[in-house]
């Protein structure tokens, strides 16, 4: 049986990462990077972006509206792929804004449809993720340590929240320490824990 995995947690704690080396592992795997979503259904409107504008202008560029048909097309391919593919999303619903944090949550109707088999956060120590973002801005904005640890708790909250509304296992795994090979490992581990072969 196929399955459905929310990846998700604070950027630069190694998402994107850890899904391509996924995709390298698991036969019959589609995966979405929300970015990836929101830029094209921009520009199917004739608005065209760099992935540095969502990081950097976010809630100027990005509207409840715009998330939401995202939505609406990841659970729509979602309920056509799970019959024939696992399925990994690589998402986050907070944004760090000039306010403050945003965040536009999945829906609980787009909760049932998605129906989660797990979820997986990344964190990582708000000191290093500092580092990690300093060393690769694209478009970030600038983090305190203060601010790196609260958009970790809110999207872990965000996530677990999630996890009760589909009834799934949620993990979170601590990418301070580790290596790119460590991360892999232990999602390999969880993964085959709920059910997915990985070669």
């Amino acid at each position: 049986m196929y399955k459905v995995i929310l990846l998700t947690g604070a950027p630069g704690t190694g998402k994107t990462t850890l899904r391509g080396a996924l995709a390298q592992r698991i036969d019959k795997l589609h995966t979405f990077d929300y970015g990836e979503l929101l830029l094209s259904g921009k520009e199917a409107a004739g608005v065209k972006l760099r992935y540095e504008d969502l990081r950097e202008k976010s809630e100027a560029v990005i509207s409840p509206a715009d998330v939401g048909t995202a939505d609406d097309r990841v659970v729509a391919e979602v309920s056509r792929l799970r019959s024939s593919n696992h399925v990994i999303i690589d998402s986050h619903a907070l944004t760090r804004e000039a306010f403050g944090f945003r965040a536009i949550p999945y829906s609980l109707v787009h909760l049932d449809r998605l129906n989660l088999d797990a979820i997986i956060v990344l964190r990582c120590d708000p000191d290093v993720l500092i580092l990690r973002v300093q060393g690769d801005r694209g478009g970030r904005r600038e983090l305190t340590v203060e601010l790196a640890r609260e958009i970790q708790i809110l999207q872990e909250s965000l996530s677990l929240t999630y996890a009760v509304a589909c009834a799934c296992p949620l993990y979170v795994i601590d990418t301070t320490n580790s290596t790119t090979t460590d991360v892999l490992q232990t999602g390999i581990e969880l993964l085959v824990k709920v059910g997915i072969q990985v070669r």
